[in-house]
């Protein structure tokens, strides 16, 4: 698996987006005529998570020691890389999101220290991109790092990591097949809401049965495609669906669904996936 998962050049933040962005909603209403009544319809929307030219976003927050000292929304083409106070190695691929420096925040001389030793070892960083339907992580440097999915609001601390995420190989952090199976099971109502947030602990072990906010460095990195599915997820077994939700796609096109149609895209979605 190629590192580079599309040829584009260049990282756009949140700040260099348009004011707008193209926007999907449901429409609480199941009678309206169809929108291309002469036509064919249009192909799945939804497809657009799985072609390679378009940017997913991703919101990226940075915690040392429990508190929160960075965060910052961005579309990567090549990806994305977390690296320390330097801005590491520019000629690797991905677009590095340099940590703050710990100085700035924290008051502890030792944990200031910590947590610098911490990121001068990410060396080339922590690489994260997007393949197709996949999400892959890799370590450019000698600091260990483990993930896991969680909660938006805090990792699972209560159970074991997902993995270390590998040196010399590149890793499976996320795919988006169970995410959409499991999300049209939630919709049905026989299933929970699947989690899309993935937490990096970096530098120390899992904080498994202990509180998350004593690691030195912890990473939440949130695909914001993927919460805005579930926002529409949510949104149509709600009394109100008319709710309008920004799809976070670099390319995604305005559109009107119903939540029976919505439904139905994200199976079509799960077929058109690789097993």
């Amino acid at each position: 698996m190629a590192l580079v998962p599309t040829p584009r050049e260049g990282c756009l933040s949140l700040a260099g987006t348009p004011e707008h962005l193209p926007q999907l909603s449901l429409s609480p209403n199941l009678d309206i005529p169809a929108p291309y009544p002469n036509s064919e319809p249009p192909e799945n929307p939804l497809k657009q998570l799985l072609v390679p030219k378009e940017e997913w976003e991703f919101e990226v927050t940075a915690f040392y020691r429990g508190r929160q000292v960075f965060q910052q929304t961005v579309f990567c083409p090549k990806g994305l890389r977390l690296v320390g106070s330097e801005a590491g190695d520019r000629t690797l691929p991905g677009q590095p999101i340099p940590l703050p420096d710990p100085g700035v925040f924290l008051t502890d001389g030792g944990v200031v220290g910590y947590v610098r030793r911490v990121l001068s070892s990410l060396g080339g960083g922590l690489a994260l991109w997007r393949a197709g339907q996949w999400l892959w992580a890799q370590r450019l440097g000698h600091c260990h790092t483990y993930w896991a999915m969680g909660e938006e609001l805090l990792p699972d601390s209560g159970h074991r990591h997902d993995g270390e995420v590998p040196k010399d190989k590149e890793g499976s952090v996320f795919d988006l097949r169970p995410f959409v199976t499991d999300m049209i099971a939630f919709i049905e109502g026989s299933g929970r809401s699947p989690r899309y947030t993935l937490w990096f602990c970096m530098g120390e072990s899992w904080p498994q049965d202990q509180p998350w906010t004593k690691k030195l460095v912890m990473v939440k990195v949130i695909p914001t495609c993927l919460r805005a599915l579930l926002e529409m997820a949510r949104s149509g077994g709600a009394s109100s669906l008319g709710n309008t939700v920004d799809l976070h796609i670099s390319n995604s096109q305005p559109l009107t669904l119903t939540s029976d149609q919505y439904k139905a895209y994200l199976q079509d979605l799960v077929e058109d996936m690789d097993f």
